[in-house]
């Protein structure tokens, strides 16, 4: 079977990994030499080819994975013709060439076919203005040899990381940590962090696990020069997000937007495929992608030992359909267990999203097909896919929760107060069903959003926790309830915090661990900005998750595809701790490396001796979170 090539037109060279510095302070000493120490950290994202700059006070540094166009040409640190400003850039510029043609109708001319050269061409003429004429994903740095001074920028939804630091006179900045950290960053933790993680199972930005280096947020930009560093927001959604007029159908918009959406991100000359979970959202996009590339390969997973979790049936039913050349991989345990530990020899931060772990196996088995694959994430976060926008829903109509709690009151006295068995589980729900019945929609939010209670989480970690601090860190997650009202201030709290935290980190992790480029279209501007436009009772109802999306394209895919509920990624933790991972549990957990890495090891304990009980899906999610710590303080903490 051969692999199909998607020759619809030329698209830039810049996914890779970016690293530089800039001395603020020249009595400071220079780190010139630790670039290139930096960019062998992150190798694994631009295999192909490395380029570094020092002018002035800036050192900028790239490692490049060839998308097209393997000659110098495509070479970055990417200097202007003038010799004024130079960038690294990673990511992808999906309307460079409406952007060029403008410019060329103006007289401007161009030496090479990437669209670095156009962001930077844009750069010159309107400064971090230009940003805003991008539809498309990256992190660049910018440097002005005239003023010598420093601009770095993230994308509107964080699908690309950047990360700095400034500390002793001098900024850093990389795509991951571990670079950072190669060019001297601080390594001193911070605990605050470590209890956000084990709320979460994340850290989000703008912190980092380290004090002192920061996540530049998704829509932000950096001015760094003599004077220190200054941080804008470049990009606000709500300001966005216009009126639509009454006379526009919903359905018939948003298809035409996703359908040059998809489009768009199929251009490359190289394979190009997609990922299809058969779930709605990949299940639409691989859809949409036939439309456009006659010879479409789709990748999916299945679990060979464990059915409950397979869902790679509806996969194959979806590629049936559509057309498409579909590759399943089938992972067993022994599989899940080997890789287990090459994820976490991959994360340089703690990360304890389980998915990533089959993501990880997709993406290295799917970059042996294709350079570039398209999925769907971002649907959930903008659409109102999970379960908890469902319980929302139910949580917004007027007195709900005080029915809820009356109605469930006598089971709560009936059942059995045991800490143990069988009723347990059922207890805890209860309690906490009741808890979020009287909370504002803020605080719901955060209490849903985590994956453990906040006391849960203090008590893991043996460093005193700062509830007012963790409090005001908290409120980054529930501004957007005072900018929109309804569900889709929910849906802005998602996509401004579980979309770029969560799911776009965990993309960027196991797609370029494996040089593998992965292209979101529901995340293309256009179609964010329309789906925050319309009213959320357009986008959601009552036991249909995501129903404009099923309205919209259910033509398109089998009805047993678009009636399915929402389905996670999971992975069968609790046979792989009883199993193959048994003695590397047990080796992270030892009562040592826990308390080396600020872990109280009789709050693990108290967890670990749930995996055989009816809440051993919990359990095992913790202590998850704690191997991913352990593992992760004694390669990169120390």
């Amino acid at each position: 079977m051969g692999t199909a090539w998607c020759r619809v037109g030329r698209q830039g060279d810049n996914m890779c990994g970016i690293a530089g510095s800039y001395q603020i302070d020249l009595a400071r000493p220079a780190t010139g030499e630790r670039i290139h120490a930096a960019l062998r950290r992150i190798a694994h994202r631009g295999p192909d080819d490395v380029g570094v700059y020092e002018q002035g006070r800036a050192i900028l540094g790239q490692r490049r994975l060839s998308i097209f166009d393997t000659s110098s040409a495509g070479h970055q640190p990417f200097t202007d013709a003038g010799g004024h400003f130079t960038i690294v850039f990673n990511g992808e510029v999906f309307n460079f060439r409406e952007l060029r043609a403008g410019l060329e109708a103006q007289g401007h001319t161009f030496r090479s076919q990437s669209d670095t050269e156009v962001v930077l061409r844009l750069y010159s003429l309107k400064g971090e203005a230009f940003l805003h004429d991008l539809n498309g994903f990256f992190a660049l740095a910018i440097h002005d040899e005239r003023t010598d001074t420093l601009f770095l920028a993230r994308d509107r939804y964080g699908v690309k990381p950047l990360l700095w630091s400034e500390a002793d006179g001098r900024f850093l900045f990389a795509s991951e940590l571990r670079a950072l950290l190669a060019m001297g960053a601080a390594r001193e933790p911070d605990s605050l962090s470590a209890q956000q993680y084990f709320a979460y199972h994340y850290i989000p930005a703008p912190w980092t696990v380290f004090k002192g280096t920061h996540k530049l947020l998704p829509g932000h930009c950096l001015h760094v020069g003599p004077g220190g560093v200054r941080t804008e927001r470049w990009y606000d959604l709500v300001a966005e997000v216009k009126k639509i007029p009454k006379s526009t159908d919903p359905k018939k918009a948003l298809f035409g937007l996703m359908d040059d959406a998809v489009r768009l991100r199929l251009v490359a000359d190289v394979p190009v495929g997609a990922f299809l979970s058969g779930g709605v959202d990949s299940s639409i996009v691989s859809a949409m992608a036939v439309r456009h590339h006659e010879h479409l390969h789709t990748f999916s997973i299945g679990f060979a030992d464990d059915p409950q979790f397979d869902e790679s049936r509806y996969a194959e039913e979806v590629a049936r359909h559509i057309g498409s050349e579909h590759h399943t991989f089938r992972l067993t345990r022994d599989d899940l267990a080997e890789n287990y530990t090459r994820l976490l020899a991959a994360t340089d931060e703690p990360f304890a999203d389980s998915s990533a772990l089959p993501s990880f196996m997709l993406c290295e088995r799917t970059r042996k097909h294709v350079t570039v694959a398209v999925s769907g994430d971002g649907a959930d976060e903008v659409f109102g896919g999970y379960t908890k926008h469902q319980a929302e829903l139910r949580w917004c109509r007027p007195g709900a929760a005080e029915r809820a709690v009356r109605l469930l009151a006598p089971l709560w006295r009936s059942l059995p107060r045991s800490r143990g068995g069988p009723w347990s589980n059922r207890f805890r729900q209860y309690d906490r069903f009741a808890r979020l019945a009287t909370m504002s929609p803020a605080r719901r939010f955060l209490e849903m959003a985590a994956f453990t209670t906040h006391e849960e989480a203090d008590a893991l970690v043996a460093a005193k926790a700062d509830h007012a601090a963790m409090e005001a860190r908290d409120t980054r997650f529930t501004e957007a309830f005072q900018r929109m009202a309804d569900m889709n201030g929910v849906l802005l709290a998602d996509v401004q915090s579980t979309l770029p935290n969560d799911m776009l980190h965990k993309v960027d992790l196991t797609s370029m661990a494996h040089a593998l480029e992965v292209r979101t279209p529901f995340l293309d501007k256009r179609v964010v900005e329309f789906a925050f436009s319309l009213p959320a009772h357009t986008k959601m109802i009552k036991g249909s998750g995501k129903h404009l999306l099923r309205e919209t394209f259910g033509h398109l895919l089998p009805p047993v595809v678009m009636s399915r509920s929402k389905k996670g990624f999971a992975v069968p933790l609790v046979p792989l701790f009883l199993g193959p991972l048994s003695a590397f549990l047990d080796e992270q957990l030892r009562n040592d490396r826990l308390q080396a890495s600020g872990i109280d090891p009789q709050a693990v304990e108290a967890v670990r001796e749930q995996l055989r009980s009816p809440d051993a899906l919990r359990a095992a999610a913790t202590l998850h979170a704690v191997a991913v710590y352990t593992s992760w303080w004694h390669a990169h903490a120390n």
